[in-house]
Order: C-alpha cells, then sequence, then structure tokens
C-alpha cells in the first residue's frame, strides 16, 4: 500500500484501491466492481477472495466519486426503533454488512415521538437527499405516505412486514415457533396457559399470539388470558403483578425475553417460584437470558442472518431486481439449523401435582 508524509513528516499510508484489492484477490479489478455492486453470479471462491482482500486492505469504495460518476445514490437509511433496549442489534449489524457488502454508505436512524412527530422527525432527518433506499425495523404505518410524498420513488422495506396477501417478509416476523412453545409445555403436563403479547402494532407480536392462540385450540389446552405488553421488561413485571393465579396458570409465553424477565422479578415478588409453581417462556433469546435465575426458556432466531435477507431483499429492489419484490413467506417446516429453534432451559418444568389436580376438572 502505498504512503504519503503528513505535515510531521511522518508516513501516513494512503486508502487502498480497487485495483489493489484485484491485484491480491488475484482476480480483475471489473471483477472486484462486480462484488461491489452485488450484481452476483461470481463462484463463491472468488466472492471469499475479494472479501478477505477487502478485510485485509481495509478497502472502503469512494462512494461520493462513484456517485458523481455513475450519477447513482449509494446511502441506504435504517430505521430502528427509539429506545436502545428495542433496537435490534444483531439484525442491524446483519443489515449493515450486506449494504457494505453490496457497495452501500449506511445511515441508521432512531425514531422518537409517534404518529405525526415521528414522521416530521424521519423527513427532518432524511433532509432534501434522496436515499437509494430505506429499511424499516419498526411499523411505518402513516409514515410511509409522508415517505412516498417525500422521496417518491425511493424503494422502502419495512422488515417483518405483510404484503397483501398477508405473508410476512422472511423469518422476522415468523410466529410458528409459539407453536412449538405451547406444544413443550403441554408435553411436560401444563393445561392452563397465560400470554403476555407484544405491541399490537408490531407484525411479529401479532403472528406470536395468533399462533400460539391457534396451538392452544389444537391441543384443546386453555388460555386462561392475555396481557397487552410493549416489550419493556417494565411491561412484563406489571403483567406479572395482575397475572390471575387464582385461575390456575401453571405456564405463561411472554412474546419477548424482556417482557418474560420482568414476569419471573414480578412473581419471585409474589412468592411464586419459577418454575415450581409456574413455568415461563420467553422470545429472542437474549445473552443474558442464559444467566437469569432460573436461565430462561426463549426462541433463538438467527438475526444476522434476518437483518442480510431483509436489506438483500432492498438492495435488489435498488437495483432492478423485480424479483425481489415479492416478501417471501417463511415456511413453518424451514429446517435449516439454527434459523428458529426453541432452546430449553431452567425456567420451563413439570407443573406442581397439586396446583394441576386442583383445577382439573
Amino acid at each position: 500500500m502505498e504512503t504519503d508524509k503528513t505535515a510531521g513528516g511522518e508516513a501516513a499510508a494512503k486508502p487502498a484501491t480497487i485495483y489493489e484489492v484485484a491485484r491480491l484477490a488475484g482476480v480483475s479489478h471489473q471483477t472486484v466492481s462486480r462484488h461491489l455492486r452485488g450484481s452476483g453470479g461470481l463462484r463463491p471462491a472468488t466472492v471469499s477472495k475479494v472479501q478477505q482482500a477487502i478485510v485485509e486492505l481495509n478497502y472502503s469504495p469512494n462512494m461520493a466519486a462513484r456517485s458523481l460518476r455513475t450519477r447513482q445514490v449509494y446511502r441506504i437509511v435504517i430505521i430502528v426503533p427509539e429506545a436502545t433496549q428495542f433496537v435490534p442489534v444483531r439484525m442491524l449489524n446483519g443489515a449493515s454488512a450486506a449494504a457494505h457488502e453490496a457497495g452501500y454508505l449506511v445511515d441508521v436512524i432512531a425514531l422518537e415521538g409517534m404518529g405525526d412527530t415521528r414522521s416530521s422527525r424521519l423527513l427532518g432527518l432524511l433532509g432534501s437527499e434522496q436515499p437509494a433506499g430505506v429499511l424499516s425495523f419498526v411499523p411505518l404505518g402513516g409514515m410511509q405516505q409522508h415517505l412516498d410524498a417525500a422521496h417518491s420513488g425511493v424503494p422502502i422495506v419495512v422488515a417483518g412486514e405483510y404484503d397483501d396477501k398477508m405473508r410476512a417478509r422472511g423469518t422476522l416476523a415468523d410466529g410458528s415457533a409459539a407453536a412449538q412453545i405451547v406444544e413443550h409445555l403441554a408435553t411436560l403436563g401444563h393445561r392452563r396457559f397465560f400470554h403476555v403479547a407484544g405491541p399490537e402494532q408490531w407484525p411479529s407480536a401479532r403472528n406470536r399470539r395468533a399462533v400460539y392462540r391457534e396451538a392452544i385450540a389444537r391441543l384443546g389446552l386453555t388460555s386462561v388470558g392475555e396481557s397487552q405488553g410493549d416489550w419493556s421488561a417494565a411491561s412484563g413485571y406489571q403483567a406479572g403483578l395482575k397475572l390471575p393465579m387464582d385461575a390456575g396458570v401453571t405456564a405463561v409465553f411472554a412474546a419477548n425475553d424482556q417482557m418474560a424477565s420482568g414476569l419471573m422479578r414480578a412473581l419471585h415478588e409474589r412468592g411464586l417460584k419459577v418454575p415450581g409453581d409456574i413455568s415461563v417462556c420467553g422470545w429472542d433469546d437474549l445473552p443474558e437470558s442464559r444467566y437469569l435465575v432460573p436461565s430462561l426458556t426463549t426462541v433463538s432466531m438467527d438475526l444476522e442472518a434476518q437483518g442480510r435477507q431483509a436489506m438483500s431483499e432492498l438492495v435488489g429492489i435498488i437495483q432492478g431486481n423485480t424479483a425481489s419484490k415479492t416478501p417471501v413467506q417463511s415456511s413453518p417446516d424451514d429446517t435449516r439449523p439454527g434459523l428458529i429453534e426453541l432452546v430449553i432451559r431452567e425456567s420451563t418444568a413439570a407443573p406442581n401435582p397439586t396446583r394441576l389436580a386442583a383445577f382439573d376438572h
């Protein structure tokens, strides 16, 4: 790599060029360019060599020069929730990596407020510059119309949203694992359940609740009730304080790990043991979930892969790949290891026989 002299006379490394990447990878610069554009068609071995050379040389495409030369925009905006504990960090990492590999810069915008306030703030942050595309990890609702009006023609992908046939985009909103949770608890002997749901406007929350209800009905079980949470541990805590134990609940499915952890705290304060008196399941497999006391039974999802999938869909639309414009329905029969799986830990066990007998008519 070439060097320049700094003002103090020290040698400073020049940024690597596409030609140096090509030379190190043993390919043509046109091949490297094709890889950066995300055009596809390259052999996996070639892609691996190019990516390794990019990492070794710390190569970063000159987007400004590229935009001037091609008159194309290489800026993608990713929208995430306001509260940091709800930002899908692993999905964001996967999406950002996919964008960078395709040759795009990424701006991340965290939305505050509700309704028109969020729309105004989003448009203000976007400014007059037309982005190449927008990927949102939050439901946009009415904001979509404001975006369409201010930035006509800009592709928008809402990860986890539905198409006109009520099919979810990929695995992000797939709630099929809720059936595995109910089936696991039923196998242990549980018959009376309670559900702490996520916010109604989130497709993932609606899907998990719908599959939960279907599984309860299919297996001839009883759902004693449901509580509407907001993904926070505080809302799970409030649900735990109000949980109708006198109705014979022996198992609770919370729609995410934060709400499950808050729920377990409330049960502890009420003098109830998990899983001795009541079993608890969550969803997301957060890193801290395995260190709770007891460790939390939960659903693990390959969030990086989901982020990549959502970004790849957006890049495909930007680059004119019309096949990418149709949301993909994730199949409940998808058996790819590690994509969506139930992780059984200490928070679930067979119900207390005494409690079970008291309500088993």
